[in-house]
């Protein structure tokens, strides 16, 4: 039987005129964090912000999460980054021919239990 993952809101933004919640959890295989964004309205996705490089040997700390910065996420970054829920911890780990960037929880309230 598959673990079942406990999906928390912290909070919500808005991007381009969309209000958009704010989930989080843990991605199953190596149980990095995983944050992605829902339409407020809808309950539609919106985008996975988050990429689960752990599972491929990452060193990531509990309340750190991998991000996604390029193609269809790079205009959730900057709004994402002011919504005062992250910072980025500087560090960066490659992603095929990218580079994900690490960022902490500012809050230890809004980090999943692993």
């Amino acid at each position: 039987m598959a673990k079942r993952v406990k999906i928390l809101e912290i909070g919500e933004v808005e991007i381009w005129e969309e209000k958009l919640r704010i989930l989080v959890s843990r991605y199953p295989a190596g149980g990095q964090v995983f944050v992605g964004l829902q339409v407020k309205e809808s309950g539609e996705p919106y985008t996975d912000l988050s990429t689960n490089m752990r599972a491929h040997g990452a060193e990531v700390a509990d309340d750190e999460v991998v991000i996604k910065t390029w193609s269809e996420n790079e205009h959730v970054i900057e709004p994402m980054l002011q919504s005062g829920f992250f910072e980025d911890t500087g560090k960066r780990v490659p992603a095929g021919f990218a580079e994900a960037q690490i960022w902490r929880f500012k809050s230890a309230a809004h980090v999943p239990a692993p």
